[in-house]
């Protein structure tokens, strides 16, 4: 599951307001440096994807007219659902692919960056089940929430392949 930071992707960071938590989510989860900002101003969102260099993530249609007033990156999401989404913002900023290799190398939460753990380390963070069922452990370096590999990941695999067969004809169709 952990790998290093996605680096097929650009060099593309992202900014999701608050309407974009899914979104956020699980371009973190593919892999991709992705801020979520829930509370706050569209000035600050505005000033943040400007100073930090990000695309901005929105589904408001008045703070993407400021966006391309500002002659900032930003993708006006449709909110149709999560793959069309995705394969939406990623072919917008020149991502041909996912790779698969990134997924799990950030934390869903925080989007911090995972690194390995053993099962001894996070012994006392984790149901005694999960420990005696799985030896291989992911802990976020910001906000020490652990992962393992579970049926979800099946789940984000089989939308992670999706989304890239989408971006191929995406890329095609262009």
């Amino acid at each position: 599951m952990l790998k290093a930071p996605n680096n097929n992707n650009n060099g593309v960071t992202f900014l999701a307001d608050a309407m974009l938590g899914s979104i956020a989510r699980k371009l973190r989860i593919f892999g991709f440096d992705t801020l979520y900002v829930a509370h706050a101003h569209d000035n600050e969102i505005l000033k943040m994807g400007i100073d930090q260099n990000r695309v901005i993530l929105t589904a408001d249609k008045e703070l993407f007219k400021r966006i391309v007033k500002a002659g900032t990156r930003g993708v006006l999401v449709s909110c149709s659902s999560d793959a069309e989404d995705l394969v939406h913002i990623l072919s917008k900023n020149g991502i041909t692919s996912i790779d698969l290799n990134g997924i799990g190398s950030r934390c869903s939460i925080c989007n911090g960056l995972l690194t390995g753990r053993t099962p001894v380390q996070v012994k006392n963070t984790i149901p005694d089940k999960v420990a005696a069922c799985h030896s291989e452990f992911f802990q976020c370096v910001d906000c020490s929430k652990v992962y393992w590999e579970g049926g979800h990941l099946r789940r984000i695999r089989a939308l992670a392949k999706s989304v890239d067969s989408k971006l191929g004809r995406a890329v095609t169709a262009t």
